[in-house]
């Protein structure tokens, strides 16, 4: 195998960084790509530092060594900077200063020992190696096996990288050792570097393409206007819900929501207004079926609780006490003249392999428009009456 000198070496480093990073740099020009840039920022870093480390012996340590190791040092917490944004890990300012700090103590008192310089700055970018690939791996539930694990793997590759510097510094009797000395250690380092900046690349890219593809998914089943879930989302839902309840033999219960004369509110205030209403109405929704339920908006003035795992009596429980919520909220304060009031519809029963979504959807609708025809700002259960309250009738 040809032995490769360190300008070589650190020439074909540093055009492959560079064509990746200006290749990144447009990919990700979308500021929405979460820690996309300090990962460029990090590659910018080794950029910088390749020159400095070619330069080595022709311009004064203090930047050829010195200055081109904390760069390499800042490259890699760039990176743990960026996985950090893009997992919401939270971490202390401290576990980013450190390793630059350490760095500044290795090359200062060690700048005229080159093997042990080159033993513990090593050390240092293996172990920053591979805690990258533990804050990577640490997600593997959340991601898809394979992006982690390439992702995972250019760190475990680059940590070779360094550990195979590190151990032949560490093995070498000289104590002026020039850790880029051509030879072998030189050439298998650089066919270890290779496919770990590849693969840390590609994992990259993979990962900001799931969560981009999810995050596309999440916007298909959500309403722009008061941030539930839509039709499509409640439909995927309410699914998943009867599934459960099949496999458990357990009760779901499904509530219908349409608002009373909700129409005058557009007519009278303005479209503008009704919106204000309904984005209100679904923070109500929200706050009083909690962890009870599922909420979706699925169309105009009417919304959707799904409740899993909730009996007849229960579900007809909640629902009065959403109505009662909606009822009793300060209307006045959003200029409606007359306080606002609801009416719903609610339909329950065990799972089973024999249930229909549409019959179980299709009861609760027409216990909501009995409850409308009979009375309005009451609750009415498919087969099962819950009296309205006293007062209740709109005329």
């Amino acid at each position: 195998m040809p032995v490769l000198d360190f300008p070589t070496t650190i020439t074909l480093y540093f055009v492959t960084n560079l064509c990746i990073a200006v290749m990144l740099a447009v990919a990700f020009s979308d500021s929405r790509a979460k820690g996309a840039w300090l990962w460029i920022a990090g590659m910018a870093a080794q950029l910088t530092a390749g020159p400095l480390f070619m330069l080595r012996g022709q311009i004064p340590n203090i930047a050829s060594i010195l200055l081109a190791n904390l760069l390499f040092t800042a490259s890699w917490t760039c990176y743990l900077a960026s996985l950090d944004v893009f997992f919401g890990n939270r971490r202390s300012r401290l576990a980013y200063a450190l390793p630059l700090l350490l760095a500044l103590c290795i090359f200062t008192a060690w700048m005229d020992a080159a093997r042990t310089r080159t033993i513990f700055a090593n050390a240092l970018y293996t172990v920053q190696c591979l805690m990258l690939a533990g804050v990577l791996l640490a997600r593997r539930n959340q991601y898809r096996l394979r992006v982690i694990v390439i992702f995972a793997l250019g760190y475990v590759l680059g940590a070779g990288a360094c550990l195979l510097r590190g151990a032949a510094a560490y093995l070498s009797d000289n104590p002026s050792v020039n850790p880029f000395a051509s030879g072998p250690v030189q050439t298998y380092s650089l066919l270890i570097s290779a496919p770990s900046l590849i693969a840390c690349t590609l994992g990259f890219v993979l990962l900001h393409r799931e969560r981009s593809e999810a995050e596309i998914r999440r916007l298909a089943d959500i309403d722009h206007l008061t941030g539930l879930a839509n039709r499509r989302g409640f439909e995927a839902a309410f699914t998943d819900a009867l599934a459960r309840a099949a496999a458990r033999n357990d009760w779901t219960s499904l509530a219908l929501i349409d608002l009373d004369h909700f129409k005058t509110v557009n007519d009278r205030l303005g479209h503008a207004a009704g919106d204000v209403v309904l984005v209100e109405l679904g923070r109500i929704l929200i706050r009083e079926v909690g962890a009870f339920g599922f909420v979706a908006r699925i169309g105009g003035d009417e919304f959707c609780v799904v409740m899993a795992g909730t009996p007849p009596d229960r579900a007809a429980g909640l629902a009065e006490n959403l109505r009662a919520a909606i009822a009793c909220h300060d209307w006045e304060s959003y200029g409606l003249p007359e306080p606002l009031t609801a009416t719903i519809g609610v339909s329950s029963r065990r799972g089973s392999l024999d249930d229909s979504g549409a019959d179980f959807l299709r009861l609760a609708d027409m216990a909501l428009l009995a409850a409308k025809d009979e009375a309005r700002n009451c609750v009415r259960q498919a087969e099962t009456a819950i009296d309205c309250p006293p007062g209740s009738r709109v005329s």
